[in-house]
């Protein structure tokens, strides 16, 4: 690491990123954090990251002395320091309990899609597990981790998560949007009480709604993506909205994967949240 990072929104050297590896809360995973994307020197929907690491260390119970607004003004800080045009920011709120929680934000290497994936698509893994605090986005990363290592070796995109009944409901690093053949015209994701709702989540199901394109919240049990009439997408801030060709696992880790379509439906969600973006880059600029 280096370059300049932020501490309780202040500017520091790379050294406030040290932890001593006694450092139960940093060990253990008692915090939050959000990944941010800054393109073209633009850091994309800060006031939603902010809000949302604000209420994951709610429901964690994590104590703190900060707010959104304070957290935007110092990633805004932190990138004009940086000086960086593409890149990805991370904060961390990290829970103490003898003190109010502390926060870091620091410049990653951007993170894009594969080249061809809009075109070609992405294979994925079917994982069986499900998250702990599923609406909280905590720094306890072992199912993610264990899932998308699995993944990657198998040459996979992303894991996605089978719960106990036998639904697909979001990826380690990512949520789904999927169509059904079967229901013509309209869009669907997982309900949100079973997922972390990213922010690409979200500000997709407004343009959506804005654009007057049906999405609503339904269960994607595995048995639909056998079947073959299912199509899907996978999002996240980093990457937007990739879809998915194929999908291994949890069973035939080994077999021939499912084949999924890339239904219509699906082409008019990329579509509308594209121009969504557009407008959003606009605006900002």
């Amino acid at each position: 690491m280096t370059g300049p990072v932020m501490r309780n929104g202040k500017i520091e050297g790379p050294e406030a990123l040290s932890f001593s590896l006694a450092d139960n809360d940093v060990c253990y995973g008692y915090g939050c954090y959000e990944t941010l994307k800054v393109r073209g020197g633009l850091l994309y929907l800060p006031e939603f990251h902010a809000e949302r690491l604000i209420a994951s260390a709610e429901i964690l119970g994590i104590r703190h002395e900060t707010d959104a607004t304070s957290i935007v003004r110092g990633l805004g800080e932190l990138v004009a320091a940086r000086g960086e045009v593409d890149c990805n920011v991370k904060v961390m709120l990290i829970g103490h309990d003898d003190r109010p929680a502390d926060w870091y934000a620091f410049a990653l290497p951007a993170l894009y899609p594969p080249s061809d994936s809009a075109e070609t698509g992405v294979r994925c893994l079917a994982f069986r597990g499900e998250r702990h605090f599923p609406r909280a986005k905590s720094l306890s990363m072992l199912l993610s981790t264990v899932a998308f290592r699995r993944a990657s070796s198998l040459g996979c995109y992303d894991a996605l998560l089978v719960n106990r009944r036998d639904e697909l409901t979001e990826g380690t690093r990512t949520n789904l949007f999927f169509a059904d053949a079967r229901a013509p015209g309209r869009a669907f994701t997982p309900p949100e009480a079973d997922v972390l709702s990213g922010i690409t989540r979200k500000t997709c199901l407004q343009a959506l709604a804005d654009a007057g394109f049906p999405c609503e919240e339904r269960a994607l049990a595995l048995s639909d993506i056998r079947s073959g009439h299912i199509g899907v997408l996978v999002s996240s801030t980093s990457t937007g909205l990739v879809p998915v060709r194929e999908l291994i696992g949890p069973e035939n880790e080994k077999g021939e994967p499912y084949r999924l379509p890339f239904l219509p439906e699906l082409s008019r969600v990329v579509d509308i949240y594209a121009r969504w973006l557009e407008s959003y880059r606009a605006a900002a600029h």
